[in-house]
């Protein structure tokens, strides 16, 4: 199998979807086609692991929301389990983004109740895997609240 190019594949994780990724995957291998098997093995063997995701979007964060607060939610077993990688309070609103590896990463059954519970709370939880998905998230909620404050004060 030729080389793959880290770079390329890590810029065409942020940009494509599973087909497309599928289909870039064959271009750069020269291969006619690609099991679903052998898509996730490239994956888990060429991808950054879930804690740099997590660290781009928590500087991400920190860098963009300077009033907010951000931490990485502690794992062990002594924490309570299930709870998001990384959790923000921003305009006064909680957020929290369980983070995944693009295409491979998979969601437990606790971390998706948890999402669901932080969400019927009140919260925005989400699963993400990069910055910008997080600053959609973000900026859905944000502009909505500044919407409805300033409808409230017209």
């Amino acid at each position: 199998m030729p080389q793959i190019s880290l770079k390329a594949l890590r810029i065409a994780a942020r940009t494509l979807d599973r087909e497309h990724m599928t289909k870039w995957l064959q271009d750069a291998t020269g291969k006619a086609k690609i099991t679903a098997a052998e898509f996730n093995e490239i994956m888990r063997q060429h991808l950054p692991k879930e804690s740099q995701y997590q660290a781009e979007v928590m500087c991400f964060i920190a860098t963009n929301y300077p009033d907010g607060f951000v931490w990485k939610a502690a794992a062990g077993p002594y924490c309570r389990q299930g709870i998001p990688d990384v959790c923000a309070i921003i305009d006064g609103h909680f957020f929290a983004f369980e983070i995944k590896r693009p295409f491979i990463g998979k969601l437990s059954k606790l971390q998706e109740l948890t999402i669901a519970n932080i969400n019927k709370a009140g919260g925005t939880a989400a699963v993400i895997s990069f910055d910008y998905q997080a600053k959609e998230v973000i900026e859905n909620v944000i502009s909505g609240y500044r919407y409805k404050l300033k409808s409230a004060r017209a």
